[in-house]
């Protein structure tokens, strides 16, 4: 449709963002393999020389030895051989949660954005306050509980053991019961759990 229209017009518009062009594809992005053998190097270096946690291991020489090749040599036989060694090198970066998207691309908006997805939203003031209430609340009971039950069980003459078995019976019942509320009521973690349990 052809339209006219003065010049004036156009110089009174506002203006307009123009639109910017989308982010290249990830087939269009050259590889600079030199690049991407550093971030997995860094990678593998960062994992082996920091404490992670107990029982942690690291198997990183396969999956770093298929960036090497690109870089150093020698050249893969074949496709499949680079493909079965590449699906290696992306189950390793999985399994010790790093971005492969940082390592092939440099990218860290999947770092970023996977961080903000795994953090927990923001909560409501008011909400929080009561599943902390809540939690203190059935922790105090807990304690409660145990020293009643501990109580109970308590030698009446030192040296030997002769609990009195209702007694027993019925604070072992209450403490077990307050435990249950607290692990079924409250989003805990096992470590927390463990916490307030002993």
């Amino acid at each position: 449709m052809n339209m006219l229209v003065s010049s004036a017009a156009i110089a009174a518009a506002p203006a307009v963002a123009a639109p910017q062009e989308s982010a290249p594809r990830t087939s269009e992005i050259a590889t600079d393999h030199k690049a991407v053998l550093e971030r997995m190097e860094q990678v593998v270096d960062v994992l082996r020389t920091r404490h992670i946690r107990p029982g942690w291991t690291l198997s990183a020489d396969r999956a770093a030895a298929y960036f090497r090749r690109h870089v150093r040599g020698p050249s893969f036989r074949d496709e499949d051989e680079d493909t079965e060694e590449f699906h290696h090198a992306a189950k390793f970066l999985h399994a010790h949660g790093q971005s492969i998207y940082w390592v092939l691309f440099g990218d860290p908006s999947f770092l970023i954005c996977g961080l903000a997805a795994s953090c927990c939203p923001a909560e409501h003031p008011i909400r929080r306050k009561r599943r902390q209430t809540r939690s203190s609340t059935l922790s105090r009971l807990i304690k409660k509980a145990s020293a009643d039950y501990s109580a109970a069980i308590r030698d009446l003459v030192p040296g030997t053991l002769d609990p009195d078995p209702e007694k027993e019976e019925t604070f072992g019942d209450r403490e077990a019961e307050v435990r249950h509320e607290l692990a079924t009521s409250v989003p805990t973690t096992l470590a927390g759990l463990l916490a307030v349990l002993t």
